[in-house]
Formats: C-alpha cells, structure tokens, sequence
C-alpha cells in the first residue's frame, strides 16, 4: 500500500445514512474512494484501499472507459443488517449503481477465503457498466454475465454456481430462456443459482467463439445507445435469438443423459449403496422380530 501521505488516507468518525436508524461508522477516504465499515473491520478496510487502485487500471484497460465516478464501499459485519438490505440472503455483496455503492457482507467471506479482491472487481464492473450504458440496453443477464467473466467467473453468491446446473436444467426442460432474465433473476435459491450460471456460461460462449473484443464491441455499441438486439447483429453478424439457440445447441450436445450419469457415477452408485444398506438393514430387523415371534410362540 502507498504510505497515507501520498494517497490522502485518514480517518473519521461519521454517521451514515445507509439505513434507518444511524449507524456509526469509520471511513478511509483516498483518491477516487470511500470506504466505510464497522470498527472491528479496520483491516478489511485498509485492504480494500489497497487492492483498488490495481482493480481501477485493470478495468480500465479491459473495457477503455473512464471510472468517471468516486465509488463508496460499505463493509458490514453484522450478517443480519446486510440481509436486512440485500435483496436476497443468498448473496455476500451487491451494488446499487445509482448511488455509486458497493455493500460487501464481510461476516461470510470467510466462507471462501481470498475472495475480497474478486468480489469487489466484480462489483466494480456492475458499476462501470451502468455508469456508461443505459439501463434499459443492458439486461440483467448481460450485467451478470459480464461480471462474472471478467472477474474470473465469481458471482456475489455465498454458493459459487456450478455448470452441473446447466445439465440439470437442460435434461430436465426447466432452463430458463435469456428474456426471461432481462429485469432481474428469480429469488428461489436454485433459480438463482441457474441464471447466474446461465449467464456466465452465455458471456463465457461469446468470449471462446468470437473472441473477448466482441464482447467489449458489443459494450462500446450499447454505451452508444444501440438497442441490445441491433449491437448484438451488428457485432456478431448474428441475431441475438440465433446465437442463444447456438449456445443452447452447444450445451446439449455436450450435456447428455449418458454424459450426466458418467459425471454423477459416484453419486448414484454411493446412493444405490446407501439404500441396500438400508434395504438390509430392514430385513434384518424383520427377520430378528419374526425369529423373536416364533420363541414366544
């Protein structure tokens, strides 16, 4: 970290606004960012400082747009008082981009470790985005899909999604198409898990057959206000409806019933021993009561 005397860091005991009732909290303040967070989370704050001017560059040289904005990161450690906030419990950290804001639960990210840096870079790019594209060119799927992939596939989930998820839903028809998603994702646990992974995977098709610039292309169009489907055909040469039945095709020819017992084989067979086990064990006691039956007798 530079020493504070270059990058203007100092301390503060404030009240926020962050809820209804004032809550005290401290605040590092540097070039370009604010950080707010609970005493005892003093460290986790001066990591944050310390990890956002690399996260800032990085972004800027992916994407080629100015972080024109000064975001400020909230860091809570009381679980109940972020779920209070979050729109859903299944989430450790959302952004909300009209006010420039990054609320991170820090009570869980001990659940898996070394995320910090992750989870704020990919807030990061929530932010980013709204910031340069209108928000009703960019559909939540697209948002999600973005983030994710360009900050290595992490979601805010406690749950990292898992691509099993996507043979599941294929093999079973309840995938769940694109325009679905353009609002926002459902709240039931499972569904959200799969939209953040459909939305990953479809982002991660893009990138591995035409290439990560069509995806910044494809950005750069609808900063520019082209309507989602006109920027998609523009950049891909394809319509938006035609790449999602490509990436569909894809997926099912790669996800089969044969292929999803191949992967799940340990699965089925620890579960096929779990119940003659207790197929045996049944008859066991069946057999020692009709024994216990016939001395009585």
């Amino acid at each position: 970290m530079k020493p504070a005397s270059t990058i203007c860091v100092f301390l503060l005991l404030l009240t926020t606004t962050v809820s209804a009732a004032d809550q005290q909290l401290y605040l590092i303040q540097q070039s370009g960012l604010a950080i707010r967070f609970e005493p005892q989370l003093q460290a986790v704050a001066r990591e944050v400082a310390e990890v956002y001017p690399r996260i800032n560059d990085e972004l800027q040289q992916v994407f080629g747009w100015e972080t024109t904005f000064r975001p400020t990161v909230f860091l809570i450690g009381d679980r109940q008082r972020f779920q209070n906030w979050a729109e859903n419990p299944s989430i450790v950290a959302y952004a909300r981009p009209g006010d420039n804001v990054i609320v991170i639960d820090c009570s869980r990210l001990h659940i898996r470790p070394h995320r910090l840096e992750s989870v704020l870079k990919h807030e990061m790019i929530h932010l980013l985005l709204h910031r340069h594209i209108r928000g009703d060119l960019l559909p939540r799927w697209l948002d999600e899909g973005v983030a994710q992939w360009f900050s290595g596939g992490l979601a805010e989930l406690l749950t990292a999604p898992h691509p099993s998820l996507l043979e599941e839903a294929l093999l079973s028809g309840e995938f769940i198409p694109l325009d679905q998603l353009d609002d926002e994702f459902p709240r039931s646990r499972m569904d959200l898990l799969l939209a953040y992974e459909e939305s990953r995977s479809f982002a991660a098709h893009i990138a591995a057959g035409y290439g990560e610039q069509k995806i910044i292309q494809l950005l750069n169009r609808l900063k520019d206000g082209t309507d989602l489907r006109e920027a998609f055909e523009a950049t891909l040469n394809m319509e938006l409806h035609i790449l999602e039945q490509k990436w569909i095709e894809q997926l099912q020819s790669r996800y089969t019933w044969y292929s999803y017992l191949a992967v799940h084989l340990y699965e089925f067979l620890f579960l096929a021993a779990a119940l003659l086990t207790v197929i045996g064990f049944v008859r066991f006691v069946l057999k020692k009561r009709a024994y216990r039956d016939e001395e009585e007798e």
